[in-house]
């Protein structure tokens, strides 16, 4: 078992004894990681935030904000992100906008909105996604902006389709139709285009679904159920029932997200597939649940038991913590 105090002090040794600032960054993020691996992350490194919050060096300071997500308590964070809004440092201005907007509390929104205005296009993203996930449009043409931005893209189509905002359709539509777009960018754009009611969306990832040579069919394949695409439940039947198929899962996954009981019978009956792929069973677990049937969640808890992985066993733990 790992003794997490032992790699905690070796890591704040680096960072007291090490002058190299990559080293040193390195030390910080190692800190977070430990976290977030951690059985008792409070008990452990809650102590170690203040020492990193109070670093000059802004990658170092940067790993204080995110390792304060995890080992303060959930009521002391919007406090403390919030007063590192106005930092001097980008990096560390980019770090709290990023954990703000990760919190999803409307009271927030306010503070969100005053860093649209800021003079680094990622903060100003990180703000806008964050209102976007709030149903307000206050951060529309950030997102839309960021549809030109290839490290932002992929988030920002998929903030916009947490949006759903028909303004957004335009400028979506013309980056369907990019020549030389990334194939996980067009599916993911087809996607919002789906829920802004556009039929191309629908008819690009009933396409893709069928292509098994490419690597964006999962993405396709799961997005057929979160959009409510027309024909996705008999499409998402059909890779779910073939043993063969890789995207068994994002099938599963889909038909949560579709939200039609319908789905549950056959959901069932792959979680209860002792034989069948461990992970493709998780993801059979997780549509089940979002299908929300209390039958089914039951049927889900009583699975556990035949779960051989604690990984797996662990995934099931994180999924009875999401609200009904």
């Amino acid at each position: 078992m790992t003794d997490w105090r032992a790699e905690r002090d070796r890591a704040l040794l680096t960072l007291e004894s090490e002058k190299r600032p990559a080293f040193r960054a390195e030390a910080a993020q190692q800190l977070h990681h430990l976290a977030l691996e951690a059985p008792s992350p409070a008990a452990d490194f809650a102590e170690v935030v203040p020492r990193l919050l109070a670093d000059a060096q802004p990658e170092v300071k940067r790993s204080g904000i995110a390792l304060a997500t995890v080992a303060l308590p959930p009521e002391e964070l919007p406090a403390l992100l919030i007063s590192y809004l106005r930092d001097a440092e980008s990096l560390v201005r980019l770090e709290a906008t990023g954990r703000l907007a990760d919190l999803y509390r409307p009271e927030l929104r306010g503070a969100l909105a005053g860093m649209l205005e800021d003079s680094v296009p990622e903060v100003r993203f990180e703000a806008a996604r964050g209102i976007a996930a709030l149903k307000h449009p206050a951060g529309l043409d950030v997102l839309i902006d960021a549809l030109d931005a290839d490290l932002l893209r992929f988030r920002a189509l998929g903030a916009l389709a947490e949006l759903e905002d028909a303004r957004a359709l335009p400028a979506v539509k013309r980056l369907f139709g990019r020549w030389l777009l990334p194939a996980f960018d067009r599916t993911q754009a087809a996607g919002v285009l789906a829920k802004l009611g556009d039929a191309a969306g629908s008819a690009h990832l009933l396409q893709r679904s069928r292509k098994k040579w490419s690597q964006d069919r999962a993405l396709a394949v799961e997005l057929l159920g979160e959009v409510k695409a027309p024909g996705a439940l008999e499409r998402l039947k059909v890779i779910l029932d073939d043993v063969k198929d890789s995207c068994r899962g994002a099938a599963a996954r889909g038909l949560g997200r579709l939200g039609d009981p319908r789905a549950l019978p056959w959901l069932l009956a792959l979680l209860q597939d002792v034989t069948a792929d461990e992970e493709d069973r998780l993801d059979a677990a997780d549509g089940v649940w979002r299908l929300g049937d209390e039958a089914g969640r039951e049927r889900v808890r009583a699975s556990v038991s035949t779960f051989t992985s604690p990984e797996a066993r662990q995934e099931l733990d994180d999924l009875f913590q999401e609200e009904p």
